[in-house]
């Protein structure tokens, strides 16, 4: 393989390193919007098909005409049953959750959902009175379980052979050449959909080979080993943009120079085999391939459904919510007119999503002498605290005016508390990873013991939200938060 010299990559912010891993794909020439897309349809078409045939042979098997399903009842117990199966699978996100050589994790996967779905059906189909043959739904079930795995087995294959080497990829440099490195690099070339390109091995003490060969039975890939240490400038020649460390024995001096010269060259890092990073607080997201634990700092994407919806239960949410609590609004702010001279909300600049400044609205709770941009109070007996004051921010009352920063789009109901500029000047890379996403009302760390402390020291509760958000954790988190507001913690 060529080791000619590769014009670099621009160095850019934190959030622009991490969000460039997405676009660099979305600009590739084959969109990474379409595989999914064809493996979602083609799904659909499997399992439908599979319903259909199976339904017409069970009721072709079974001996009493009595009882049968006239075709529209089959079509449509077809539909539900394939839809909910859908639905179900993309729970699981088998897609991009695990990667396997045998597929066999993808395989259970899909028989745990197929039992699921069955027994859901089956309920439905009862409490509905909408009656079905037991044959019927018995072949229906089998075959279109049959065709569903199958036909996935068969997609694997097309897509490895077929989309593989048009699908955009990553130029990863393995560090280590030893077992967890060949493992790893075995997988990567076996699963295309994770958009992994290894361009070489960094030799691991005692190494002698010129090139490693993949693990499978015809050792048909084959890559470079690089016997020189890491550097920032062999990182440039090779325009490496991901470093994956498969050296589960390297030491941390090793590991901290190794990250030193990614984050210099504009690369990300992820720990193969390494349960390390299991318990460190970094921007990591924790994947599986083929048995192989990886914690790579590449921020994983959500999609847009996740987002046009949390925007609209956002939008929805705060204006109810508003709506419900003017009456209390209006009290509150007759009260701290009359407790103490000044104004009603207290407003300070917040740094949202992105880095963006934004003016945060909240209830009065201090005095008006107390410091606009300081440090915010420890215990409630600050001094800086009015008596109203104490009452709203044990019940977390004097956060209610952000729903209208939530409404305008400053902030969302969950996420990242906002910091002051003052506070965000001194983030580092870990810590500017709670910028890339929308800042919010409550969050994981609002509802643990350590918002005692600040926030920048209990980190790992946004990362763990970044790298896992979903609608339905955004939604426990908020009714976690109406059980923490209603006994005043």
């Amino acid at each position: 393989m060529s080791t000619d010299a590769i014009p670099p990559q621009p160095h850019g912010t934190f959030a622009d390193r991490y969000s460039a891993t997405f676009e660099d794909r979305r600009l590739s020439g084959f969109s990474p919007v379409s595989l999914p897309l064809f493996e979602i349809v083609s799904d659909f078409a499997l399992l439908l098909g599979g319903c259909i045939a199976g339904g017409m042979l069970g009721h072709f098997l079974q001996r009493s005409q009595s009882f049968a399903l006239r075709p529209e009842q089959l079509v449509v117990g077809a539909l539900l049953y394939s839809s909910l199966f859908l639905y179900l699978l993309q729970e699981h996100d088998t897609s991009h959750g695990v990667a396997s050589l045998l597929h066999v994790k993808e395989t259970e996967i899909l028989l745990r959902t197929s039992i699921k779905v069955i027994l859901i059906c089956m309920v439905l189909f009862v409490l509905a009175r909408f009656p079905v043959p037991r044959m019927t739904l018995l072949s229906a079930w089998l075959l279109s379980t049959a065709a569903l795995i199958g036909g996935r087995l068969w997609i694997h294959d097309l897509v490895r052979n077929y989309y593989g080497p048009v699908f955009p990829k990553r130029r990863t440099l393995i560090y280590g050449s030893k077992r967890t490195a060949r493992r790893f690099f075995t997988g990567a070339v076996h699963s295309p959909k994770l958009g992994i390109d290894p361009i070489g091995f960094v030799a691991s003490e005692g190494e002698s080979s010129l090139s490693i060969f993949s693990n499978d039975y015809y050792e048909r890939y084959s890559k470079p080993v690089f016997h020189e240490p890491l550097t920032v400038a062999m990182l440039m020649r090779l325009a490496v943009q991901d470093i994956f460390v498969c050296d589960p024995e390297i030491s941390d001096r090793e590991l901290a120079r190794v990250r030193e010269a990614a984050l210099e060259a504009n690369c990300s890092i992820s720990l193969v085999g390494n349960r390390q990073a299991l318990t460190e607080k970094a921007p990591t997201w924790v994947w599986e391939m083929d048995g192989l634990l990886v914690a790579t700092s590449v921020l994983k994407e959500c999609s847009i459904g996740y987002r046009l919806a949390k925007r609209s239960m956002d939008i929805a949410a705060s204006a109810l919510l508003i709506f419900l609590s003017a009456p209390v609004c209006a009290i509150l702010a007759l009260i701290i007119r009359y407790e103490s001279k000044g104004p009603i909300f207290f407003r300070q600049t917040r740094v949202g999503h992105n880095g963006k400044p934004f003016e945060i609205l909240k209830f009065r709770s201090m005095k008006v002498d107390a410091p606009k941009y300081a440090c915010s109070p420890a215990h409630h007996e600050d001094p800086r605290i009015t008596g109203v004051g104490r009452f709203m921010r044990k019940t977390s009352l004097d956060e209610v005016p952000q729903l209208i920063n939530v409404l305008m789009g400053d902030m969302s109901l969950v996420g990242p508390r906002p910091e002051m500029p003052f506070i965000t000047e001194g983030y580092g890379p870990v810590e500017s990873t709670r910028l890339t996403v929308p800042q919010g009302i409550t969050g994981l760390w609002q509802l643990s013991a350590d918002r005692r402390y600040a926030i920048h020291e209990s980190i790992e509760y946004d990362l763990y939200y970044i790298q896992n958000r979903t609608l339905l954790l955004d939604m426990a988190i908020l009714l976690h938060t109406l059980v923490y507001a209603a006994k005043g913690i």
